[in-house]
């Protein structure tokens, strides 16, 4: 007899956006992603961080580089540097300050 039913895990995702996020000291790639969904993921990503933790979202759309810091310092978190990675592509590095 044939089950049809799945005991397997569901499968897991690496991809830009998982919303679990980087485990601690993993960049949080968003590549391919625009606004406002690069600050969601972001902040899905924080929120499982904690309190002093560091994060690096890298980017390839220009105008996350102004919102997205923006955004989280208006969620009371610290915007430490945006940095050039690439032509077209930047680094984002941000320390989680609040829950």
């Amino acid at each position: 007899m044939t089950s049809s039913s799945s005991s397997s895990p569901p499968p897991t995702s690496s991809s830009p956006g998982d919303p679990a996020g980087p485990s601690a000291g993993d960049p949080l790639n968003l590549c391919g992603e625009i606004c406002p969904f690069t600050f969601v993921r972001t902040k899905l990503a924080l929120e499982a961080l904690a309190i002093g933790a560091e994060l690096r979202v890298i980017v390839d759309h220009e105008p996350a580089i102004r919102n997205l810091p923006r955004s989280a310092t208006e969620w009371g978190q610290e915007v430490l540097g945006v940095t050039a990675l690439a032509p077209g592509t930047w680094a984002i590095d941000l320390r989680k300050r609040v829950r």
